[in-house]
């Protein structure tokens, strides 16, 4: 399954844009909906990771932003950074890094997401993602162990909860090096909407 990271900025893309392109080695920005842009950063570039990128780019905005990093399918890491400091963070799987950890969410708790929505928020479905347990039957784990299947899944479900658009979601799910493989294509895909490329990423035209 693809690895991905992105982050989720509360700001319409053209606020963001100058920020960005002066924090961001590498990568794309896209715009996520009504109010909201998100960064696809070129993780192989020393200090250009989402979670290393989070805080400068909520210091010099001023606003909360959401960094996702989901790897390969099985974790989703979460971090919420406000003013420059990372304010919480959620892990779905904590014990794979840690065995003394407890096997079960770490930092699943809804109010720390409530400043990404984008609509009316669905509590129940955004506690039950965030404490692995999938309300819809085809997210669940075929072997009859409890969580989701895939972590892309529990992400979905979190964003989805919080009012974002199915449109929005696939956008928030895309991966730096599948974008810079075609960039002319992708801007194509993204329907006459901006696609800023940053730093040392590829140009469309």
């Amino acid at each position: 399954m693809t690895t991905y990271g992105t982050i989720l900025i509360p700001v319409p893309l053209e606020r963001a844009a100058p920020v960005l392109r002066e924090v961001c080695a590498a990568g794309y920005a896209i715009p996520a909906g009504q109010g909201f842009c998100l960064v696809h950063p070129d993780r192989s570039v020393d200090d250009n990771d989402v979670f290393a990128l989070a805080g400068p780019i909520s210091a010099e905005l001023g606003v909360p932003v959401l960094a996702a990093f989901q790897y390969d399918g099985d974790r989703l890491e979460l971090e919420v950074w406000r003013d420059g400091v990372r304010d919480h963070r959620y892990d779905s799987w904590p014990i794979r890094d840690d065995e003394d950890a407890l096997d079960e969410p770490l930092g699943a708790d809804p109010a720390a997401f409530l400043d990404f929505a984008a609509g009316p928020v669905d509590g129940h479905r955004l506690a039950s993602a965030l404490a692995d347990t999938p309300i819809d039957v085809e997210d669940m784990d075929v072997d009859g162990e409890p969580g989701y299947v895939w972590a892309q899944a529990l992400h979905w479900d979190v964003l989805r909860a919080l009012g974002h658009p199915d449109q929005v979601t696939r956008r928030a799910q895309w991966d730096y090096f599948h974008m810079s493989g075609a960039p002319r294509a992708l801007a194509e895909v993204l329907g006459g909407t901006e696609l800023i490329a940053l730093g040392t990423a590829d140009r469309p035209f």
